[in-house]
């Protein structure tokens, strides 16, 4: 897990709606603003935060599904930010994506088989027979039958249609999983299936992992280092267990203790911070740091100049004026 698989460099992307007549801008739409972060093969890294932070963007811009305004997109040592949809080509058998919807993200008119073996025949895998056995043992692999080779996506459970996704992810053996919220459409005993499944993959085949969830359970399963987007800046980032432990921005503790705990005596104990007002637009997000409506400790500063980043353990870095020094949290494990 030393060698870096991905690079993101002060990336930034703003949606802008321009009038239909002239052409000028009309709004601004900064969905990620500054992002920068590293990961190393065989890692799994979380993306957390509330809805509208900018996570699945970032996903896309990092998958040149959309190009990002600014910045760098370094895999695998090279940098991909200014490459042509064909240049790209070669590159995303390396990087795949499972998407958050399993409804939607499979096409309702093609059977599970051609559905599996399109990125296969994309890429030129083989032969149609040397396809159909490969299609055929990610079915079994994934936990699905050989047999379900020649059914349409709405003939399965929510479960298993994402369970096809997983297979069309791992179709060509990438080094780079993005999970886009893979599991919060599902029911709950079938979130767990899922989740195994996917650890169970990476240890199989050395996958490395971006997970985006707003379900802090899923990221103490599954991610070893977390990032904190707040209005799509990075606000704080570490370790799985300094996150949880020793978290440093307001935001973070805010997260951390609206998390449910299946503990009644545990839950009466902790101290539930609850935020004030909305989450403001990104159309005109706050100056400075973009929490400080909302912020607890909120002082003048916070409102006249973005903070500086503040390192705390190896990995561990917040932008806040006044970070957390301790914080009695409840660990979600007991």
């Amino acid at each position: 897990m030393s060698q870096s698989l991905l690079e993101v460099r002060h990336l930034v992307k703003h949606f802008i709606q321009r009038s239909p007549f002239f052409g000028r801008e009309m709004a601004r739409v900064q969905a990620v603003d500054d992002v920068s972060f590293s990961l190393k093969l065989g890692e799994t890294l979380a993306i957390v935060g509330e809805s509208g932070c900018g996570k699945s963007t970032l996903a896309r811009c990092i998958t040149k599904l959309i190009e990002p305004t600014s910045g760098q997109v370094i895999f695998q040592g090279t940098d991909v930010t200014g490459y042509s949809r064909s240049q790209m080509r070669p590159l995303r058998r390396d990087m795949m994506m499972v998407f958050q919807d399993p409804y939607g993200s499979l096409d309702p008119r093609q059977r599970v088989g051609e559905i599996i073996a399109e990125p296969l025949k994309v890429h030129r895998y083989g032969s149609a027979a040397a396809i159909k056995k490969r299609v055929q043992a990610l079915l079994e692999r994934v936990g699905l039958n050989a047999e379900h080779y020649n059914r349409f996506p709405h003939e399965f459970s929510g479960g298993q249609r994402q369970r096809v996704g997983v297979a069309r992810a791992l179709a060509l053996e990438p080094k780079l999983v993005i999970c886009d919220e893979p599991t919060s459409a599902l029911d709950v005993s079938v979130q767990a299936q899922i989740l195994n499944l996917l650890a169970g993959l990476q240890a199989e085949f050395g996958l490395t992992y971006i997970f985006i969830t707003h379900n802090l359970d899923v990221v103490r399963h599954m991610a070893d280092r977390v990032l904190v987007m707040y209005l799509g800046k990075i606000v704080e980032a570490g370790r799985v267990e300094d996150i949880f432990h020793r978290p440093r921005h307001p935001y973070t503790v805010s997260l951390l203790s609206a998390a449910p705990i299946p503990n009644p005596r545990l839950a009466r104990q902790r101290q539930l911070i609850l935020l004030e007002g909305d989450v403001p637009s990104p159309l005109n997000p706050p100056p400075a740091c973009r929490f400080h409506p909302r912020c607890p400790r909120m002082e003048a500063v916070c409102a006249q100049a973005y903070p500086a980043r503040l390192t705390f353990e190896p990995d561990h870095f917040v932008d806040c004026y006044f970070p957390v020094n301790s914080q009695n949290l409840i660990n979600l494990e007991d």
